[in-house]
């Protein structure tokens, strides 16, 4: 194994079923198994149209059990040559059954058949092999979704906080998804022409039709079907191709406009605890590197309308070292602490080095607020103010809003940890 989170995948795996089949795509292939008119063509059709029965006989094909007689079957074609009828009777009757129904509820399943039918129709007189390649290009994210579910859901946070999917998946896995397709192909023993597919290195042609057909599969699970408009305008096939997979595109659209489309809902404190996990794992050159990798983040999930790093300057004012939010340039120019104490909010934070949260600035007295604060933030209705110290204050972590949002005692917990990390950026 070549990393941690392979081995706990094949150790998931091992303790729980494998994937379902199609009911009618295992009806129609026991049907024709028993029909001596069928052609090996027939069952080929049926198996490509569906992931689990794709993936075990192409994986049982290339076993240790059947090496002798293979040459690294890459086609269910050539698996079948091998195998044999009684094999691939075995195979059908031995995987979970589900319906259509239920096929929908496994929403990163359908989406991996709905790529494969978008790529039957693209592939021209390949069809076998585009189906393939779009049923397995995906393998990283089917075995994650449903042999990992911790992983798949930190997976499912570090997309909410922004990231893209290739540094969200390195951040929880250690590797991309296509890397972790790879590996588990490489695993089963399956042909170079194969893995490099799911690694997106292979044949240009048929890597291009996967990344078309995932892409076009999930978008239009999102709803967003004039986006699979544009990437099939910039498809390199024929017109007359183009507008057969439109009627298709248009078809699934209209099916699942009507379908609900179930949310996970990730609470604020989970991408809060996700974000410090991160920032706690790298190392950052700088309190201004530190800051710019923090804020949007913690912006983008509190809804702040700033957020703003105070360090104490040779003249002893704090002033705003980093900040994230609107007038930045004019808050770091003109808004200072100054070194002379005054009875507002921020001097006692500074002195008494306590947090302080005001939840109603219109409250306040004038006194109460820094020199020149209602005239640089007069929309600020809330703010937070937590000191950063080793011995003494030289710091002030700040965060306001210009709306209701609320911040829960939990996610105030999470701020405050967050605070933690500028601790070795500041004298002792």
């Amino acid at each position: 194994m070549s990393a941690p989170i392979i081995e706990r995948l094949f150790a998931a795996m091992r303790s729980a079923k494998g994937f379902s089949a199609a009911e009618k795509t295992v009806t129609s292939i026991i049907a024709s198994l028993g029909d001596e008119k069928q052609g090996k063509r027939d069952l080929v059709a049926h198996i490509v149209e569906d992931f689990a029965l794709t993936q075990k006989v192409l994986k049982l094909a290339n076993s240790a059990m059947y090496a002798p007689f293979s040459q690294g079957a890459a086609s269910i074609s050539s698996a079948l040559d091998i195998l044999g009828a009684n094999a691939l009777m075995h195979i059908v009757l031995s995987t979970v059954m589900v319906s259509d129904a239920e096929l929908d509820e496994d929403a990163t399943l359908s989406q991996t058949l709905l790529a494969s039918e978008l790529a039957r129709n693209v592939g021209g007189d390949r069809t076998e092999d585009v189906s393939v390649a779009a049923l397995l290009y995906n393998l990283g994210q089917m075995m994650l979704a449903k042999y990992l579910p911790d992983e798949a859901a930190a997976f499912e946070r570090q997309l909410a906080l922004g990231l893209g999917e290739d540094a969200a998946a390195t951040r929880v896995l250690g590797m991309t998804l296509q890397q972790l397709g790879a590996e588990v192909a490489q695993q089963w023993k399956f042909p170079s022409s194969i893995i490099s597919i799911i690694a997106g290195t292979g044949d240009p042609s048929l890597v291009s039709i996967a990344k078309f057909s995932r892409s076009a599969a999930s978008l239009l699970f999102a709803g967003q079907s004039e986006e699979v408009a544009q990437l099939l305008a910039d498809l390199d096939v024929p017109d007359s191709q183009k507008t057969g997979i439109a009627a298709l595109v248009q078809h699934h659209s209209v099916r699942l406009s009507a379908r609900p489309r179930p949310t996970r809902q990730v609470s604020h404190e989970e991408l809060l605890k996700d974000l410090l996990a991160a920032l706690s794992e790298d190392r950052h050159p700088s309190v201004e590197a530190l800051a710019t990798a923090m804020f949007p983040t913690l912006a983008q999930v509190l809804k702040t309308a700033h957020c703003l790093l105070f360090m104490l300057t040779k003249s002893g004012d704090f002033a705003v070292r980093y900040g994230y939010g609107k007038g930045i340039d004019e808050l770091r120019s003109k808004l200072r602490i100054s070194k002379d104490y005054q009875p507002t909010a921020f001097h006692a934070a500074i002195k008494n080095n306590v947090d302080v949260s005001i939840a109603d600035v219109s409250r306040l007295k004038p006194t109460a607020l820094p020199d020149g604060f209602t005239m640089l933030l007069p929309n600020v209705n809330k703010f937070v103010i937590l000191p950063i110290a080793n011995s003494g204050v030289s710091g002030l972590f700040y965060c306001d809003w210009d709306t209701g949002t609320q911040l829960s005692p939990t996610e105030l917990d999470v701020v405050k940890e967050l605070r933690r990390l500028f601790l070795p950026y500041f004298p002792a």
